[in-house]
């Protein structure tokens, strides 16, 4: 194996990194419509 930075470089299988890509979308979803929400609530609260 290659050794990086003092590390062996070991790559996770496929499956644990499209699981941690879809964790992270989803996350980023989430925030996005926790900020929407905020920011309707606060547009509706002028009125």
């Amino acid at each position: 194996m290659d050794i990086i930075e003092g590390r062996e470089a070991t790559e996770a299988p496929l499956w644990r990194r499209l699981i941690w890509m879809a964790a992270i979308w989803a996350a980023s979803v989430a925030a996005l419509g926790v900020v929407a929400l905020a920011i309707r609530l606060w547009l509706k609260a002028g009125d």
